[in-house]
């Protein structure tokens, strides 16, 4: 998933949901104002797709908060500043992102 070798060996998180139609944890919509799912808003990301943008790296990583998704975290965090590890409290409970422009 990650190649990089740090992060390689980490296990799967263990309170992430399946990817499957539920509503990014992002946020994101459509122009209609629909949610965005997770499995084509942020989950390319969490798959292992470069994001295309710093906004969709962004919500990606806000989703791996959420998610708990240290694996994810940890491999898109800048290796100056990453730290060894982090430990995400499942029971947290996140409000949502807002973005300013």
């Amino acid at each position: 998933m990650f190649d990089h070798p740090d992060v390689s060996g980490l296990k799967p998180p263990t309170c992430k949901q399946p990817m499957q139609l539920t509503p990014c944890p992002c946020g994101r919509t459509t122009a209609k104002g629909q949610p965005l799912a997770f499995d084509i808003c942020c989950g390319p990301c969490h798959a292992g797709q470069a994001a295309p943008d710093a906004e969709s790296l962004m919500r990606s990583r806000y989703s791996a908060f959420v998610r708990c998704d240290a694996p994810y975290l940890l491999a898109t965090w800048h290796t100056s500043t990453r730290p060894a590890s982090i430990d995400l409290e499942p029971g947290a409970r996140w409000l949502g992102l807002d973005i300013k422009q």
